[in-house]
């Protein structure tokens, strides 16, 4: 019985990470790269290495959440299903060029990004993002500092935006290991600034200034990787080189407590509803 059930487990986390197989080994790959040029150059400061282990924490939690993340999705797709949307036919697909298709992948999940991204710094889903802004050392590595209920609702919005496309899963697959690339990229401790591709390519310093913990900043420079959907959009910040602070110390969160940040979803929206509830009766006793 006991074999049996190993043996059920084990089959569920095969099947949840399965997807993302590939998009892993590269994660875990470079993560494993970085820390041996950065210790061999010693780029890495002692503040560095605490952060990129607590991120290291997080992403493991993950891996270790993967069947709850994957049954999730699974339920979503069922759903999505269920509303008998129309798709576009692999048979069209079949007839444009691998190079066209690439692009229109890379373009159509940026966009869905941007769009989950912002509602990411919404009131209600923020508890969840503001595990990746806790980082105070922004680097390569802080593009795996992601909650596993972050991972949900971008899986969400993909479903419900991207799905009647009806790309090939190898191009989705390759939209995701570009789109991750250029994450770790423009997390980069670098002063880098695209010039007059500005808009068509973030660069670290656009990144930057949206993990700055600068009021003017909060909620700007969204897209992971095309920053004309800020320019359209209106969260656009254009500015030089940042100086500010990173991470969300002056809201008394921890950057470098693994289990803190694992549980902060759920502590923000214990205060949310302690404070809805506050000015609730406060309002009854005046009436």
């Amino acid at each position: 019985m006991l074999a049996d059930n190993a043996q059920a487990i084990l089959t569920i986390y095969v099947n949840a990470l399965k997807p993302y197989g590939p998009l892993v080994l590269f994660i875990l790959g470079f993560i494993a790269v970085a820390c041996f040029l950065g210790l061999r150059t010693r780029v890495l400061s002692r503040n560095a290495i605490i952060n990129t282990a607590t991120t290291l924490g997080v992403f493991l939690a993950n891996i270790a959440l993967a069947p709850f993340i994957y049954f999730f999705v699974v339920g979503m797709q069922g759903l999505y299903a269920k509303l008998g949307i129309p798709a576009i036919s692999p048979d069209f697909w079949a007839s444009v060029p691998w190079l066209v298709m690439a692009i229109v992948a890379v373009i159509a999940k940026d966009f869905c990004d941007y769009w989950s991204h912002r509602a990411l710094h919404t009131p209600l889903l923020w508890p969840i993002h503001a595990v990746h802004h806790s980082d105070n050392h922004v680097n390569g590595f802080t593009t795996f500092r992601v909650h596993a209920l972050e991972v949900v609702v971008m899986r969400a919005f993909e479903i419900s935006m991207l799905s009647w496309i009806g790309i090939p899963p190898v191009l989705v697959a390759s939209a995701y290991i570009v789109a991750t690339l250029h994450n770790a990229y423009v997390h980069f401790e670098v002063d880098i600034d695209h010039g007059p591709f500005n808009w068509l390519l973030a660069s670290p310093r656009f990144h930057r200034w949206h993990h700055a913990d600068q009021p003017d900043a909060y909620g700007k420079n969204l897209a992971n990787m095309i920053p004309a959907w800020d320019m359209l959009f209106g969260t656009y910040l254009k500015a030089g080189t940042c100086h500010e602070k990173m991470g969300l110390e002056r809201d008394g969160i921890s950057s470098t407590d693994t289990v803190k940040l694992i549980l902060l979803p759920f502590a923000l929206w214990a205060k949310q509803l302690r404070t809805a509830l506050t000015g609730l009766f406060s309002r009854t006793r005046r009436i």
